[in-house]
């Protein structure tokens, strides 16, 4: 199989990791999750001044500077592709690209290396308050349990990364899928339009 590149997005709460991770086990795809790239690079950079301003926009619920953050997002589709794909079947991003900045950059970039006939955004639709009473349920980190927190984001989700799914969308690269019913119903519905997609068995 020729490798595949797909974007998982939508809003917070839309369940983009879990649905990630999933499509990742099927088709043997690399999970590559943004928002870890991110906590590595506050860990192993603690001392630096520019990487803890950033660590205190994301805890804040905003969007992290896109230049950074593409900067390490490339960094790391390019030793997936520099070692042979790793073995894998493609990659699967969950959370980018996450503005029009990164889209407009990490998508013509990967689309050199797959092709774009191998390059789709699989957007997950969910409400707004579904999304928060999801992340209020899940209730795994403090800023996950802030509502003032929560409400940022989803600020964030609809002025910044809407414009990056918009460019997916006039590529004729994105598919929509409705997020709000089960996880194993939204994965059944996310599978199938992969393949259909790539035109997978």
């Amino acid at each position: 199989m020729k490798p595949v590149s797909i974007f998982v997005l939508g809003r917070p709460g839309a369940g983009k990791d879990t649905q990630a991770a999933l499509l990742s086990d099927f088709f043997h795809l690399e999970d590559i999750k943004t928002s870890s790239l991110l906590r590595a690079e506050f860990e192993t950079n603690q001392g630096d001044p520019f990487v803890a301003h950033q660590k205190e926009v994301f805890d804040a619920g905003e969007l992290n500077d896109p230049e950074w953050v593409m900067s390490i997002v490339l960094a790391r589709v390019s030793r997936f592709c520099e070692n042979n794909f790793e073995g894998k079947n493609g990659i699967i991003f969950s959370g980018s690209p996450r503005t029009l900045y990164e889209a407009e950059h990490l998508v013509p970039f990967v689309e050199a290396r797959f092709g774009a006939d191998r390059l789709a955004g699989l957007f997950v639709t969910i409400t707004e308050s579904v999304g928060i009473e999801r992340i209020l349920k899940r209730n795994a980190r403090p800023l996950d349990r802030d509502e003032a927190i929560l409400h940022t984001r989803m600020e964030e989700f609809n002025e910044r990364t809407m414009k990056a799914i918009d460019y997916l969308a006039a590529r004729n690269a994105l598919i929509t899928i409705d997020g709000m019913p089960s996880l194993e119903v939204v994965f059944e519905q996310a599978k199938s339009a992969i393949q259909e997609r790539f035109g997978l068995s």
